[in-house]
């Protein structure tokens, strides 16, 4: 998905050159990811964005899920196509959203940063996640705001990204590696296999929208020179 101006080509493009763009599971979430204090004169950028400053970023998520859906074709795709064409196409299940939405979960941040030196240790440089911020469950999405306070006092460039989380919700194979669980619900061992033409293995699965990063570099305060 992105966010577009328009739905002109040349805007589309625009959208993709921002890097104001997203990726889903696979359903119609909508998600916003800003810098909210950014340097003047920008005061707000989105996704995609890269940025120097010297001070604590902060940050702002909005997030809607998707529609529920409704079993079958809607009347639109009925007409058009005969239901052995739909059968053969979708197996008679085509995009036909309800009025209700799925409700958003949890936002999950990740936060990176670059190596200062070689043979840094990368693994603590890869937060995922980095923050788990939890949401009412409104129908009419999410939307909540964090800052990283480590910015300032460990001078180092980051990106953030963030991912919103639907309320479970039925898919094919979702249960395709069929986890064999202990005690505490954790995967022991997997017994992977694809589902065949009866057996859609529908399962339980958390549908999710992950957006574009943003880049901070740390810049000095004017007057200071150097990095620790």
């Amino acid at each position: 998905a992105l966010h577009s101006r328009g739905r002109q080509r040349d805007q589309i493009w625009a959208a993709l050159t921002r890097r104001e763009v997203y990726a889903t599971s696979g359903p119609r979430t909508l998600l916003w990811f800003d810098l909210i204090n950014a340097p003047a004169p920008a005061s707000i950028l989105p996704m995609g964005s890269d940025v120097a400053m010297d001070y604590t970023p902060r940050f702002q998520v909005r997030a809607v899920g998707s529609f529920k859906q409704l079993p079958g074709c809607p009347d639109h795709a009925r007409q058009g196509l005969p239901p052995e064409r739909l059968a053969r196409l979708c197996r008679g299940e085509c995009y036909n959203p309800s009025e209700e939405r799925k409700r958003i979960t949890r936002i999950e941040v990740v936060r990176i940063r670059p190596q200062q030196y070689p043979g840094e240790p990368v693994a603590p440089l890869i937060e995922d996640p980095w923050l788990v911020l939890p949401c009412a469950g409104e129908p009419a999405g999410c939307s909540v705001e964090f800052s990283d306070p480590d910015f300032g006092t460990g001078r180092r460039d980051s990106l953030y990204y963030v991912r919103a989380i639907e309320e479970p919700s039925l898919a094919v194979n979702g249960a395709q590696l069929d986890c064999s669980v202990d005690a505490a619900g954790t995967c022991r061992r997997i017994n992977p296999r694809a589902a065949g033409r009866e057996d859609d293995r529908l399962a339980p699965i958390e549908e999710r929208a992950w957006s574009s990063p943003i880049f901070v570099d740390y810049a000095m305060p004017d007057g200071v020179a150097g990095r620790p």
